[in-house]
């Protein structure tokens, strides 16, 4: 009798905790979409082709965080750096996120040089189980040198979607179910293994 309750006790531990544990533990897939950095008119152009990188987890464990990365990358195939000679060239991002606490909140900002690119981060915390949605902003900035053209001109060049959806199990958060999955799993072992002495005696 005492053989089966620690079987049995075993079996209900190992059988709840083990998905929990990893569920908890297992990263969260990343994804990244890239597109061309085409300017729209009424802007200098830029003598370099560039790329945007947006890199994200589509999926994420509610109470868990994320780094939510923005790259704007050079290619090569410069024409001409006269720009670069003219202006400062600053890039600023934006990540506005539904149903989420984002950190930084307020626009940042990189300096783009010739052949050089700017990287942003933000951190991801979701509030609550659900899609959140919303868009990162990226802006151009041109500040004229002192021997440069008259005029500051600033232009958003991309918008893009991002949609993340926060899960739970069990509704239980990522930290409830690494907590429980430890916790259950060694309480599992012990009562299986205390079954097994058992038998034994």
């Amino acid at each position: 009798m005492k053989i089966t309750l620690w079987l049995v006790l075993a079996s209900v531990f190992l059988v709840i905790s083990l998905p929990l544990l990893v569920w908890g533990f297992w990263p969260p897939r990343r994804e990244t979409a890239t597109v061309p950095l085409v300017l729209p008119a009424g802007i200098p152009s830029l003598p370099d082709e560039r790329t945007i990188r947006l890199t994200f987890s589509p999926r994420l464990r509610v109470g868990d965080s994320q780094i939510v990365e923005l790259n704007v990358t050079s290619e090569g195939g410069v024409t001409d750096g006269g720009v670069y000679d003219a202006y400062n060239v600053i890039a600023e991002a934006r990540l506005d996120l539904s149903l989420a606490d984002v950190r930084p909140v307020e626009t940042v900002s990189a300096a783009l040089v010739e052949g050089g690119g700017a990287t942003f981060y933000w951190e991801v915390n979701p509030r609550e189980v659900g899609a959140l949605r919303g868009t990162v902003w990226l802006y151009l900035r041109f500040v004229p040198k002192a021997d440069g053209p008259a005029g500051e001109t600033r232009q958003p060049v991309s918008a893009q979607l991002l949609e993340v959806r926060s899960q739970s199990m069990l509704g239980r958060s990522g930290t409830e179910a690494r907590g429980i999955g430890v916790v259950g799993t060694v309480l599992g072992l012990v009562a299986l293994l205390w079954g097994i002495r058992a038998r034994h005696l």
